[in-house]
């Protein structure tokens, strides 16, 4: 007979392992899928970026344990500047705002991903399979067979969760189609080193190939997000550092001092994916497995976690209420939810890119009113703040910083 769970995740990178740690709670026999070693330099999911978590994602990894680890690691976010290359629009946004100890924090990718993974081997009530890739789903009434390159029985589970990354192959296969939009740009991505202290200040600085975002890491650091077209990027790739830093020192100005080093430097092709239907049966999908988007607002990640937080909870109802956790009802509640949410994002950062990659007169003098607008009006900068916080709306339990309970709400 085949193992049998109650969830599997396939999919260890960091939201999957993120759902995990996050139903442990629960009681639940979950099942973790995941191709590739952590400790493998080809794992995609703990790459050389670094990722900018806003609150309620502090908050979320919290709540299920994480965050304690990965606090002295990750740099704070007090206060952000907001500027136009070349004209006067500009807005500086504060912590006090919102009234919260940070903004955000940037953290990288890899640090964020080991603790993660570390905390879900280590517990009693969470398989990990790795590495093994799951080749083939099979629904019946009351579960998923999950078919694997292990020379192993097939796995079930009650519920099946694809956190497997932006090109589900699984999900395709169950016709999970994907919206893809290419945005002709590419996002370099490296460190530099300044002559004076950051004070926690990040910089998202619009220039007309896109914007450059700045976030505080570690003593005189920056981490680097430059969004530029595929050519420049290339082309930026080839400089020598002495020659990057002098071409970022023009771009960006000297508000943060001068650059005097920069790390490697790495390029990722820029896109906007969507899911329109992540659920097909007992099987839901999560994370960039369900959506990308242009990390302009640094929405990506944080957007995976409460998909997390938000099926967790759904989850956490239907036991407390005795209901089958991968009943139609149950997963189609999380979906039109997520929906929802997702195509807020989308707009938001969709409606970024273009308002400042625009160089018409226009355009170029509707930006700046707006950005010095903002500055004149604290009111509006706070709910500007709550939201890309993730503070607005309903948030679940996670999102307060709350485990998970049984029926908990």
């Amino acid at each position: 007979m085949p193992s049998r769970s109650d969830v599997a995740i396939i999919g260890g990178g960091l939201v999957g392992t993120s759902l995990a740690l996050a139903l442990a709670p629960l009681k639940l026999s979950i099942d973790v899928i995941e191709a590739v070693s952590p400790d493998d330099s080809e794992q995609p999911s703990f790459d050389a970026r670094t990722i900018a978590l806003t609150w309620s994602s502090r908050q979320i990894l919290n709540a299920i344990g994480a965050w304690p680890a990965l606090a002295e690691k990750a740099s704070p976010i007090h206060s952000i500047h907001v500027s136009n290359q070349g004209h006067s629009g500009i807005t500086r946004l504060d912590r006090a705002l919102i009234n919260t100890e940070a903004l955000g924090y940037v953290l990288p990718s890899r640090c964020l991903g080991q603790v993660l993974t570390q905390n879900t081997t280590l517990h009693p009530s969470i398989s990990c399979h790795i590495p093994v890739s799951a080749t083939n789903l099979q629904s019946s009434a009351d579960a998923v067979r999950i078919y694997t390159n292990a020379n192993t029985l097939p796995l079930e589970s009650t519920l099946v969760v694809l956190a497997d990354g932006g090109r589900s192959r699984l999900g395709e296969s169950l016709g999970m189609n994907r919206q893809e939009t290419h945005y002709g740009q590419t996002a370099l991505v490296t460190t530099v080193e300044t002559d004076r202290p950051h004070e926690q200040r990040a910089y998202e600085r619009f220039t007309p190939s896109g914007p450059l975002a700045l976030l505080p890491s570690g003593e005189n650091q920056f981490a680097v997000a430059w969004t530029l077209s595929i050519e420049k990027a290339e082309s930026y790739i080839d400089l020598s550092a002495d020659e990057f830093l002098a071409q970022l020192q023009h771009v960006f100005g000297d508000r943060a001092g001068f650059f005097k080093r920069v790390a490697a430097r790495q390029t990722y092709a820029l896109s906007r994916v969507r899911i329109p239907q992540p659920v097909c049966g007992r099987i839901v999908a999560v994370g960039n497995a369900a959506h990308q988007f242009h990390p302009v607002a640094g929405q990506g990640f944080n957007l995976g976690l409460r998909d997390v937080a938000e099926l967790a909870e759904c989850i956490s109802q239907a036991l407390g209420l005795g209901i089958d956790i991968g009943s139609p009802d149950v997963l189609s509640r999380y979906a039109q939810s997520r929906r929802r949410q997702a195509r807020r994002v989308s707009r938001f950062t969709d409606g970024l890119v273009r308002l400042f990659s625009n160089e018409l007169p226009g355009v170029t003098l509707l930006r700046n009113f707006g950005l010095n607008a903002l500055e004149l009006l604290p009111p509006v900068k706070q709910q500007l703040l709550r939201r890309t916080a993730g503070l607005a709306g309903n948030l679940p339990r996670l999102a307060r910083g709350l485990p998970l309970e049984l029926g908990g709400k």
